[in-house]
């Protein structure tokens, strides 16, 4: 699936270069995200689930390829991390002692979408989006967790408007899902084996993008 999106990132690229409809532009996007976990412990199989919730604000980049028929084929870079969220919980086990403190992050978030014009200005959009969780924990259990990639899929409706010689803008609205990231514990030491644990986490996010741009 990764050289596939590499490959239609060089498509598109490649065609945009040699195309006079191409649009590159820049976006700001207030995000809402949204993550559950569930984690498990080794030590006596038990479940806890906790929801947290971030507010951020996300830049991006973007280029398109805008058909004859108006319906534009794009890729959006994140090009900064964003975290998810974070906590410190006191020592709750027999085997260890000292705090655990918990924070994960979304890396490298690339999306491949379309959009495709409904009327004169708004416009429907759909995509596949890709991104790395990185967890950056501190355990007093000794177990570490690595991180995963997860896929996705976005959806929105937009407001576009041209500025003139070339310009334009683009208010949007989106909501993003992501497939469900499974993290095993590590274990550092052999004295940790019995509390080793993993977490489940599931990422939704929705976000009011403001965009402005020129097509060439």
């Amino acid at each position: 699936m990764k050289r596939l999106i590499i490959l239609l990132v060089s498509s598109l690229f490649a065609i945009s270069v040699a195309s006079a409809d191409t649009r590159i532009g820049i976006s700001g996007a207030f995000t809402a995200l949204e993550t559950s976990g569930t984690e498990t412990r080794k030590a006596n199989s038990t479940k806890s689930t906790k929801t947290v919730e971030e507010d951020v604000f996300v830049p991006s980049i973007f280029a398109e390829y805008v058909s004859d028929y108006g319906i534009a084929l794009g890729v959006d870079y994140i090009p900064v991390e964003a975290e998810l969220g974070s906590g410190t919980g006191a020592n709750d086990d027999a085997e260890t002692t000292g705090a655990n403190k918990a924070s994960a992050e979304i890396s490298g978030h690339l999306t491949v979408y379309a959009l495709v014009p409904m009327g004169d200005s708004f416009y429907v959009k759909a995509g596949y989006a890709m991104t790395s969780i990185d967890t950056t924990e501190t355990l007093a259990t000794g177990t570490a967790y690595g991180n995963e990639t997860v896929e996705g899929y976005t959806v929105g409706v937009g407001l576009a408007q041209e500025t003139g010689n070339g310009g334009f803008w683009r208010l949007e609205g989106t909501y993003s899902d992501y497939e469900d990231a499974d993290f095993n514990g590590t274990l550092l030491t052999e004295a940790s084996a019995s509390v080793r644990n993993k977490v489940n986490a599931e990422l939704e996010a929705v976000a009011l993008r403001f965009s402005i741009g020129k097509q060439f």
